[in-house]
């Protein structure tokens, strides 16, 4: 079992004994950012830099996890419209330079997500 592996594992167990975000579309792995030291080698990455999302279109399949990595000084985040985490919009935490922040898409769809602060920053998870 690779580490990505079993981190996911821990994360999404921890996150169905607690009955949190079971019937959202995605789970948000952690409530505050993480070190970018601490993203898989082998994760699927979208790079914040130069104020934009590095892959604007990226295709996954259901159940895996992307985590978006900051590269700038400025903050940036991640936000969904309303409907994709429970009945509101969300926003994730925003991120300083190299932190990063892990979100599992559980089913499939297209999950446009854009930058609170930078509402140009735009992009598109599509989950097959």
């Amino acid at each position: 079992m690779t580490f990505r592996s079993a981190l996911a594992a821990v994360l999404l167990s921890a996150v169905s004994a607690t009955g949190a975000f079971a019937q959202d579309k995605i789970a948000v792995l952690t409530d505050t950012p993480v070190a970018v030291a601490e993203v898989p080698a082998d994760a699927i990455v979208v790079n914040i830099d130069k104020m934009k999302y590095d892959v604007p279109e990226l295709t996954v399949q259901a159940g895996d996890t992307v985590y978006w990595v900051n590269k700038e000084v400025m903050p940036h985040n991640v936000a969904f419209k309303k409907g994709i985490v429970g009945d509101g919009d969300f926003r994730g935490e925003m991120l300083k330079k190299d932190q990063a922040y892990a979100i599992t898409f559980n089913e499939a769809g297209d999950f446009e997500y854009f930058c609170t602060p930078h509402p140009f920053m735009r992009g598109k998870v599509i989950v097959e």
